[in-house]
């Protein structure tokens, strides 16, 4: 089998069990990271980009042990059961122990967690042979306290988050054939057919390794109660107010984490968040920044500003039924949307076009210049399309959209899409739909005519890609009932290609051939994320771009406070 570079730089890099560094797994201060990606450049374990303002390692000093930090939180959590619910996946990161973290810029795992080891002995790469770390105890006051995590554990997680209902994705689980734990510190399984992005899937932040005894003394589910095995323990949830974290005095890096506690106070108005932060009462923003505000900032040397490209991406879901069944009128519906006046308008001039693999992807996404050239804004070609599809005095369509009592900018984009198509006479309901319900009631199921929701900021491919397969995400069956034989094909071979070259130019084909198609998404544009905190707290080299030291710990592990 040929290998890719991806596969011989992971195989060299794991045979010698390097750390290669700590992984930012979902920006601190914003839930809206996890859930939209406002805050946070990846799908939850990496941060790469630029760092304006942001101090060397060196410049930092030296880490200090204890120090409280509070973050600004813009979006309630509803829940945080790592394996169901989406909008507490920032304080599961820091709660739960993972099989290993992931450097998204140079695409490798991070073996700084539960495994200390990982082997893909076959050449077909269905095997997957984790050694655990000793000593990575459970936290204090909930079952099985103060004991090791095992491969029990581990098998417990997989196959709790394989099965879980609102689980984004489950085309990885549903292919592996069996688990095996010869010993508590070997965790094994064989999948059926290869699937290049498992790897990376394994560090995404819904992967949570939750003690087995957890689990099974929690039937009804973990959203309101949590005990992990990470650098910190939960203390007090309540999810539309304040989420308390504190030390695990006995975790397996001690003395880190460095902090003694944390505290997300959630405040749903952006401006008043905004305020609050600028105050001093919060020590990291959560409030969505624009360049303006970030430009504001800057001038203030009290401020760390980080800017990353934005994984996130707003769609346009489109159901395979009339009007949209007619190829005709989703090209309409494309050329009367202009991305240029959504860059201008709602991302103040810095946006890009994203093809249906977003831009920041810049590996695997279509050329810019092309991408553009397809997306003309052309009204009266639209209108011309609408009467071709007999059509003539246009449609009206009910579009639904999560409810955010926060972020506005889901509610800013739909608008002007709403604007944009009533100018060809596609005239548009906005129905907004309670969050945890647009999940589970609405996207999931398929149930609207269209939705507008970003997708989740994946930092893969595959993903992506995924939704556009008859099966989607989950394997059972997409939520807008698109089915292309062609594409499913090209989706799937992606998804076993190993070889490097040859997998990216079967992702360009299947992009190609979506943008034919002109839906049933149609993605629109994305900008940049601007994250904000006072210069005393120090988040070690997760968000800094910086090659990280040798023993540089999870998430949350390495941040410290100066004051």
């Amino acid at each position: 089998m040929v290998e890719s570079s991806y596969w011989k730089r992971f195989n060299k890099r794991v045979s010698r069990r390097t750390l290669l560094g700590g992984s930012a797994a979902l920006a601190l201060g914003a839930a809206s990271a996890a859930l939209v990606g406002c805050n946070g450049g990846t799908n939850g374990n990496g941060g790469n980009g630029d760092t304006s303002g942001a101090p060397s390692p060196a410049a930092a000093g030296t880490p200090r042990l204890g120090g409280h930090i509070t973050l600004g939180r813009g979006v309630a959590s509803l829940g945080i059961d790592p394996h169901v619910d989406l909008t507490g996946l920032d304080i599961d990161a820091l709660v739960y122990s993972y099989l290993y973290s992931w450097r998204t810029g140079t695409e490798e795992i991070v073996l700084n967690n539960l495994a200390e080891k990982f082997e893909q002995p076959d050449e077909e790469h269905l095997e997957f042979i984790f050694t655990l770390r000793p000593g990575v105890k459970i936290h204090p006051g909930g079952p099985g306290a103060g004991e090791e995590m095992t491969s029990e554990d581990c098998v417990a997680s997989f196959e709790r988050r394989g099965t879980a209902l609102t689980a984004p994705d489950k085309r990885f689980p549903h292919r592996i054939e069996r688990y095996e734990t010869p010993d508590p510190y070997t965790f094994k399984f064989v999948m059926k057919r290869p699937f290049v992005p498992a790897v990376r899937e394994m560090a995404n932040a819904t992967w949570a390794i939750v003690p087995k005894k957890v689990i099974d003394a929690n039937p009804n589910g973990l959203s309101q109660v949590a005990f992990g095995s990470g650098p910190f323990k939960l203390e007090e949830f309540r999810g539309q107010e304040k989420i308390v974290l504190r030390k695990h005095e006995d975790y397996f890096l001690k003395p880190r984490p460095w902090l003694d506690s944390m505290t997300n106070i959630v405040i749903t108005e952006n401006s008043s968040l905004l305020a609050a932060f600028k105050g001093g009462q919060h020590d990291v923003n959560g409030a969505l920044l624009s360049k303006s505000n970030a430009d504001d900032l800057k001038s203030d040397d009290n401020f760390i500003i980080i800017r990353t490209p934005s994984f996130f991406y707003p769609v346009i879901h489109l159901k395979m039924r009339e009007p949209f069944e007619n190829i005709k009128v989703r090209e309409a519906i494309n050329l009367a949307l202009n991305r240029d006046e959504i860059i201008n308008v709602i991302q103040q001039g810095e946006g890009e076009y994203n093809p249906p693999i977003q831009w920041a992807q810049t590996k695997w996404a279509l050329p810019q210049a092309e991408v553009r050239a397809f997306y003309k804004h052309d009204p009266d070609r639209a209108r011309a399309l609408l009467a071709e599809a007999d059509l003539p005095n246009g449609f009206s369509a009910k579009m639904k959209l999560p409810k955010l009592t926060g972020p506005s900018i889901v509610g800013d984009i739909a608008a002007l899409v709403k604007d944009q198509l009533g100018r060809v006479g596609i005239n548009i309901e906005l129905d907004e739909v309670e969050l945890g319900a647009f999940i589970s009631s609405t996207l999931l199921p398929g149930n609207f005519h269209m939705a507008f929701f970003p997708n989740l900021p994946y930092d893969e491919p595959d993903r992506p890609l995924a939704f556009y397969h008859s099966k989607g995400v989950t394997g059972n069956g997409n939520w807008t009932n698109y089915s292309n034989k062609e594409l499913d094909q090209l989706v799937d071979e992606q998804s076993e290609e190993f070889d490097e070259v040859k997998r990216k130019d079967i992702i360009l084909k299947a992009q190609r051939l979506i943008l034919a198609q002109h839906g049933p998404q149609l993605t629109l544009t994305g900008g940049y994320n601007y994250q904000a905190r006072w210069n005393y707290v120090h988040f070690g080299t997760e968000l800094t771009g910086e090659e990280p030291p040798k023993d540089a710990g999870p998430f949350g592990a390495d941040i410290w406070v100066d004051k």
